[in-house]
């Protein structure tokens, strides 16, 4: 008995770590191409942001934020996404900026995949806009308060946004039905919260990456009324998304489709880790019962 537990502990010490890795990408892969995905619901944190969307009055802007560079998009694009989406199905104009230096990009990305693709009825500067990459941080967050024209006279494409449909009757960011900001460090969702949230209490939401979503918990439900954390946080707004609109459960969904192989990854991270403690039980074992 002795001589197995010792045994079965020297494999499982020894084990060459390139067969954790190969397991761990046959398992993803495999997880991909079956298209396996888990079943997801809207946590209490998740769930108020969409009720925020649902319950705005008719025509209400929502001002979205995409404070993230490409680092960070496999993160947060999906949250991305589904925002456009909610807030196109239900007739909200969507207004969009960005805190960092790639957010016209991030931004673009979103308008060819989300609203290009699957709402290719909407008209630009009717149903969205684009004020794009502004450089000042929380200094610019503080000048748009008052007034969006003071730093954004007119938006990416030039056009005065006393022209702009999408903006109409909206001056400074009280005027928003929502304000979401995406964010992926600094400057991003916390200097939202102490210079937009704090000072003239606009509706405001968050997504944010994994890592980041420790700090963000405090803010909530006092200061953000909700907050979706890296892909799970998306994926349960998909899942709350495709049960008030069942229309969207035919709409691109990433970060559904991303849940399984991240869970079958986890899964396996977590049986190695197992592993690894039993070959430890079993080593004492051995020690105890040898004479």
């Amino acid at each position: 008995m002795n001589d197995r537990c010792d045994r079965i502990a020297s494999w499982l010490e020894t084990l060459d770590r390139r067969w954790i890795f190969l397991v761990l990408a046959v398992v993803v892969v495999a997880a991909l191409l079956s298209g396996v995905s888990t079943p997801d619901r809207a946590t209490s944190v998740v769930q108020p942001i969409y009720d925020r969307i649902e319950n705005l009055p008719d025509g209400a802007p929502i001002l979205l934020s995409l404070d993230y560079s490409p680092s960070s998009a496999p993160e947060l694009e999906p949250m991305a996404d589904a925002l456009t989406q909610h807030a196109l199905l239900t007739g909200h104009p969507i207004c969009y900026m960005s805190l960092y230096p790639t957010g016209n990009n991030m931004i673009s990305r979103v308008e060819e995949r989300v609203i290009a693709r699957e709402f290719p009825q909407a008209v630009p500067a009717r149903d969205w806009v684009s004020l794009g990459f502004q450089v000042g941080g929380e200094m610019l967050i503080n000048s748009l308060r008052d007034s969006l024209t003071a730093r954004y006279p007119t938006d990416v494409t030039g056009r005065p946004l006393r022209d702009v449909p999408a903006l109409r009757g909206v001056r400074g960011l009280g005027d928003f039905g929502l304000i979401v900001s995406l964010s992926a460090g600094q400057p991003g969702l916390k200097e939202w919260i102490l210079y937009a949230g704090d000072v003239i209490d606009v509706p405001l939401a968050g997504g944010c990456t994994g890592v980041g979503a420790p700090q963000f918990f405090p803010y909530y439900p006092l200061q953000i009324l909700g907050l979706m954390s890296a892909l799970k946080g998306a994926a349960e707004y998909e899942a709350a998304l495709a049960r008030g609109h069942p229309e969207f459960t035919a709409a691109n969904q990433p970060a559904t489709r991303g849940m399984g192989p991240q869970s079958a990854a986890h899964l396996v991270i977590v049986a190695f880790i197992l592993l690894g403690n039993a070959g430890l039980v079993l080593r004492r074992l051995a020690r105890r019962r040898s004479p």
